[in-house]
C-alpha cells in the first residue's frame, strides 16, 4: 500500500478547517476590510485620514477624507471587522497545529509562506489552479491519508490558469500584478530569464534557495514554446498540452499552515490520469521524473479505488475526444502493478476511451 490512513478525528479536522477557510475567503471578500494603519494629518487646522500601508517596501497612503461622524464611524467599523477576522484566523491556526500534531500533510514553511503569498496576491480567486507534486501533496489531507515520501520530492510550485476563465472571473474586478506581487515581497524572488531575453519570464524563483514558481496555461492550436500573457494575472505562462483536461474541473483544498491557505487543485482521478500521460511524454533524460509521475499517479489511484472508484470513470470518459491521450495513458497503466491495474481495467471498463 503507498498510503496510511489519517485518523477519523484528523480528517474531521481538515473538513472544519477547509469550511472555515472557505468563509473566511468570502467574508474577506464581502467586508473589504481595508489592509493598513490609518492615520490622520492635520493641516491648517483641519483633520484629514489616510489609509497608511506598505508597498513593495515603500510606504503607500490612500486618501480617505476630510474627519467627520460619518468617517469616523466608517473607520471604527472597518477596524471591528478587521479584528473579527483576526480572531478567527487565530482559530483557524490552531486549527491547522492540532491537524499537524495529528499527523496531517504539512508542507515546508518557506513553501507555506510562498503559497500564502500567491493566495494574497489573488492568484487561486481569480482561477488558479495549484498543479504539479504541491498539488499531489494537498490530496493526501483532502482524501484522509499519508503518501509514501518518495513520491514527493520537490519544493517547485506549479500554478496554471485557462486564460479565457482568467479574462472571464476579472472583468468586475482589477487585473493582479503577479510578477510584481512575487519580486516586490521580502522572499528574494527573481525572474528565471527566458532562452530567448526579447521573451518574458514564466518563472520565478528564491535567490540562494531551490524552491521556484512556475506559471502555466493549455496550450491550443499547434505546438509551440512561446509564452502566453495572463492578463488576469499579469504575469506570462507555458503554454502545455493536455493541460486544459487537467484544469478543467478544479476543485478547493486548505493547505496546512499559517492560518490555513485556500487553493484550487485539480480533480484527483483526472491528475492521476494526466501524471500517467505525461509520464509517457517524458524524454529519456527525464526517466527520474517519469518514474515518480507514476509513483503519483499509482498511489492515487489506489487511494480513489478504495474510497471513490466512480471518479475514476468520470475522469476516464472526459479523455474520449482525444485518442493521442489515451493511447498514451493506456502505455503507463501497462507499467502499473499487476494487481493495481487489473482492479482499475475492472472499473473502467465500459468507460467511453477505446
Amino acid at each position: 500500500m503507498a498510503f496510511q490512513r489519517l485518523p477519523e478525528s484528523v480528517q474531521t479536522l481538515y473538513a472544519e478547517l477547509l469550511d472555515q477557510v472557505i468563509q473566511a475567503e468570502a467574508e474577506a471578500a464581502a467586508l473589504s476590510a481595508p489592509q493598513g494603519s490609518f492615520v490622520s494629518k492635520t493641516i491648517k487646522g483641519k483633520t484629514y485620514w489616510y489609509l497608511q500601508r506598505m508597498e513593495e517596501g515603500r510606504k503607500k497612503q490612500q486618501y480617505l477624507g476630510r474627519e467627520s461622524p460619518s468617517l469616523l464611524a466608517w473607520i471604527e467599523g472597518a477596524r471591528e471587522a478587521r479584528e473579527r477576522l483576526a480572531a478567527d484566523a487565530g482559530q483557524r491556526a490552531r486549527l491547522c497545529s492540532m491537524l499537524i500534531a495529528g499527523g496531517a500533510v504539512a508542507e515546508s514553511a518557506t513553501a507555506v509562506r510562498v503559497l500564502s503569498l500567491i493566495a494574497q496576491a489573488g492568484v487561486f480567486r481569480m482561477g488558479g489552479v495549484l498543479v504539479g507534486t504541491q498539488a499531489f501533496s494537498a490530496y493526501g489531507n483532502m482524501l484522509g491519508v499519508r503518501f509514501e515520501q518518495g513520491a514527493l520530492r520537490t519544493q517547485d510550485i506549479d500554478i496554471a490558469q485557462d486564460r479565457s476563465i482568467g479574462i472571464a472571473l476579472s472583468v468586475e474586478t482589477a487585473p493582479l500584478n503577479v510578477e510584481r506581487s512575487l519580486t516586490g515581497s521580502d522572499l528574494g524572488f527573481s525572474p528565471v530569464p527566458a532562452f530567448d531575453s526579447r521573451k518574458p519570464s514564466t518563472s520565478f524563483k528564491i535567490r540562494g534557495r531551490d524552491l521556484r514558481v512556475d506559471f502555466l496555461t493549455p496550450l491550443l492550436g499547434p505546438d509551440s514554446e512561446e509564452p502566453v500573457f495572463l492578463p488576469a494575472l499579469g504575469v506570462a505562462a507555458h503554454p502545455l498540452r493536455f493541460l486544459d483536461y487537467l484544469i478543467e474541473s478544479p476543485a478547493q483544498a486548505v493547505i496546512v499552515g499559517l492560518d490555513g491557505i485556500l487553493v484550487n487543485v485539480p480533480d484527483p482521478a483526472r491528475f492521476a490520469f494526466h501524471k500517467l500521460l505525461i509520464s509517457q511524454r517524458r524524454p529519456v533524460s527525464e526517466q527520474t521524473k517519469a518514474a515518480k509521475d507514476l509513483r503519483q499517479a499509482g498511489a492515487l489511484i489506489e487511494v480513489l479505488l478504495a474510497d471513490r472508484p466512480g471518479d475514476l470513470p468520470i475522469a476516464w470518459e472526459a479523455l474520449r475526444h482525444s485518442p493521442a491521450a489515451v493511447k498514451a495513458i493506456r502505455g503507463a497503466i501497462g507499467r502499473l502493478p499487476e494487481e493495481l491495474r487489473g482492479q482499475l481495467a475492472g472499473h473502467l471498463e465500459g468507460a467511453a476511451p477505446a
